[in-house]
């Protein structure tokens, strides 16, 4: 006999909202502690710390390990609270707990590594260590060593020690955005009448499509910026939220699971051998570490508990070794890189020797240790109110952003209006009107400009935003022009000045003559990038110290850069004609840059050459400031060939050149000041004041050379 319902209409709309509930929820991430996860993360901080300290640069891929459990436990957490509660989180709660978590101890070794940075330094590099503890506190160094052209590198006295910020950065922007995510995908779940954990999967997968996919166009951009940006690693966090959605629901045969499992560790271990994690990662290589991840929580699944194998990588990965090692990876992470940093910085080293790795390894355990014992674990256990540990958060960073950008401002260096020398009393500071002895010098006065001040010494034109980006992104080969601020109104000729940074080095004195002898002056430069002629098929570009002359984007400027003229019909082009770098290289013609001046003469225009400039082997601001002498801080005279590498390009008639090699390294010395005046801006470039006072000299090889263009 068929029973009649008893239930009311009103009883089975009150039913309707648990079973949307029910199916919001199903196949959620269960919430459980897995020891293996915790023993992944000590396994992969101990890759971190061990590769940073012995592998002289070499990346382990515990980073993108670290990155994909990020995403694993985050999508896992919000998705539960936001099924459970039908779209809404908490946020001030979510927020509460992250601070609590992560800024305490953060801040402790942000407000440590700068104090320490301060006293160890040259006062050149405050402006920065300021800036990037700001970045470093408030979750973006990574975007400010992107814009302060910093690029991941090895350890050494000159990397920032708040470099290792940038994957914190990286995971801080993602909690931000993450929460959105889980909302979205339980609203239209709700919508669809579907799970949450289903339209979760499809949209975490739309993030690693389009975050996959740019960093493939990254990497042929600008691999230093596709490995610092945010956008090329949300895929790596996203895979772990795929490891969240799905890996839990695959259950692998007993012995399968025993195999993968430690074919997992094994990728693990092997990544930073096997792989140059620096010039491959976050690309499709970056799957190894990920690979390795995967299957070793695959290995997990159906087979955890008193029953597994003690020889199981789960059993390894649960041993109090790595529980440990995983407990302090935070601190461990936090410290171990200043620590690193400053060690070569006080020994005056390149590199840590391994007696000094095992140094800054215990150091950096026993105070990863301290870190944990002494504020994580009792901020973890902390009664205050999550409105007020909020409210607390908000004001620290508040306020430490303020007094930083305070401080910044007054640390920024002075950048020059007009002309760098002007109003300067030239009989204190000759410049190179000292060479040869032609000014008597006054060495009791400080050499100018200062070093905190220097690095803004820089031609007038870099201020104007109309010079070529050095980068390598789209938009960049095309040619721009920065024209002549105040041109005759009748010309005697139109000077063009072209090529990289080198040949832009010495506009400040090309801009004086300018003045004097009627000129128009216009530049057209781009960064990084000589006169050259570089095939695009292969890239390729032989000059063994080459530095952005195998760039497409150079290639294709310089392709541009003919057309140009032909347009503007420049009477005479100045570039630099020889390429030097520092010590141990040798002056050098870049490969295809006669090709590019033929190209050149054949607009109708005249090509005057400038002899390049060697370049010293580290940055003169911060070896001036350390205490080191003209001669120390200068370049290596030895780079430059004994024989005129132009001597062959200027049997042409329209190529002319000159060589202001004695004044810049007069009697067979390069030194860092002359006539107390900086003669370098940074670790390769003439400063602005040095190369007015270059003026008359100029004008006088100018004059020698091209008497036709001052008629």
């Amino acid at each position: 006999m068929r029973s009649v319902s008893t239930r009311s209409p009103r009883g089975r709309a009150a039913a309707a909202p648990a079973a949307e509930v029910q199916t919001l929820t199903r196949g959620l991430p269960e919430r459980r502690f897995r020891p293996e996860l915790h023993g992944v993360r000590g396994l992969a901080i101990l890759g971190v710390v061990l590769f940073h300290l012995f592998g002289a640069g070499r990346v382990s891929g515990g980073i993108d390990i670290f990155l994909a459990v990020s995403g694993f436990l985050f999508t896992g957490m919000l998705l539960r609270e936001s099924a459970a509660g039908g779209g809404p989180i908490d946020i001030g709660r979510y927020l509460a707990r992250i601070a609590r978590r992560l800024l305490p101890a953060a801040a402790i070794v942000i407000s440590v590594t700068l104090a320490v940075g301060l006293f160890l330094f040259p006062s050149t590099r405050h402006e920065q260590l300021w800036g990037e503890a700001r970045a470093s506190l408030l979750y973006f160094e990574n975007i400010e060593l992107i814009n302060s052209q910093l690029a991941y590198g090895a350890a050494g006295p000159d990397t920032s020690p708040f470099q290792h910020f940038w994957s914190l950065s990286v995971q801080g922007q993602f909690y931000l955005v993450w929460p959105l995510v889980a909302i979205a995908a339980v609203l239209l779940a709700q919508k669809i009448k579907k799970p949450a954990a289903h339209v979760m999967i499809a949209l975490v997968g739309l993030v690693i499509a389009a975050s996959f996919s740019f960093t493939l166009y990254m990497q042929t951009m600008d691999q230093d910026q596709a490995y610092l940006m945010t956008r090329t690693r949300f895929w790596e966090l996203a895979f772990g939220g795929v490891l969240a959605l799905v890996a839990s629901s695959i259950a692998l045969p007993p012995r399968i699971r025993f195999l993968a499992g430690w074919l997992g560790i094994g990728l693990i271990l092997t990544c930073g051998f096997v792989l140059d994690g620096a010039s491959l990662f976050p690309g499709p290589w970056a799957l190894w570490p990920l690979a390795g991840l995967t299957l070793v929580m695959l290995s997990t699944n159906g087979g955890t508990g008193p029953q597994e194998p003690k020889a199981s990588a789960s059993t390894f990965l649960s041993n109090r070794f790595f529980a440990w090692i995983g407990s302090i990876a935070y601190g461990l992470y936090l410290w171990h890189w200043p620590l690193l940093i400053f060690y070569l910085q006080v020994r005056d080293q390149e590199a840590i020797g391994v007696q000094g790795a095992v140094v800054v390894f215990a150091v950096s355990l026993l105070l990863a240790w301290v870190t944990y014992r002494w504020v994580e674990q009792p901020m973890s256990r902390t009664k205050i109110r999550e409105k007020t540990q909020l409210a607390s958060a908000a004001v620290m960073l508040g306020a430490a952003g303020v007094a930083s950008s305070l401080i910044l401002n007054q640390l920024a260096p002075v950048i020059p209006e007009g002309y760098a020398m002007s109003g300067v009393d030239r009989n204190d500071y000759p410049g190179a009107a000292a060479v040869g002895g032609g000014q008597p010098v006054d060495e009791s006065i400080d050499f100018f400009p200062e070093p905190t001040e220097l690095s803004a010494s820089l031609p007038m034109h870099m201020s104007w935003d109309c010079e070529q980006t050095y980068l390598s992104e789209p938009g960049s080969d095309e040619v721009t022009v920065c024209e002549d601020p105040d041109p005759p109104a009748d010309p005697r000729a139109t000077v063009m000045l072209t090529g990289g940074s080198h040949s832009g080095h010495w506009y400040n004195a090309l801009a004086l003559l300018a003045e004097e002898q009627d000129w128009e002056l216009i530049v057209v430069i781009k960064s990084g990038c000589r006169l050259q002629h570089t095939d695009e098929a292969d890239g390729d570009d032989t000059d063994a110290d080459a530095d952005a002359d195998d760039d497409i984007y150079c290639a294709r400027w310089n392709a541009n850069l003919p057309a140009f003229m032909a347009e503007r019909q420049p009477d005479v082009v100045i570039s630099t004609g020889t390429a030097l770098y520092d010590s141990g290289s040798e002056e050098h013609l870049t490969r295809g840059a006669e090709d590019r001046w033929s190209e050149i003469v054949q607009t109708g225009a005249e090509l005057l050459l400038i002899r390049g400039t060697a370049r010293p082997d580290e940055d003169v601001p911060d070896c001036l400031a350390s205490g080191g002498t003209a001669e120390s801080c200068g370049a290596e005279y030895s780079i430059y060939a004994e024989h005129d590498l132009l001597a062959q390009a200027t049997q042409d008639a329209s190529i002319y050149s000159i060589d202001m090699t004695e004044y810049v390294c007069p009697d067979g010395s390069c030194p860092a000041v002359i006539g107390n005046v900086a003669v370098y801006s940074d670790n390769s470039h003439l400063s602005a004041h040095y190369v007015e006072t270059l003026a008359p000299y100029l004008d006088e090889k100018i004059r020698s050379e091209m008497p036709q263009l001052y008629r």
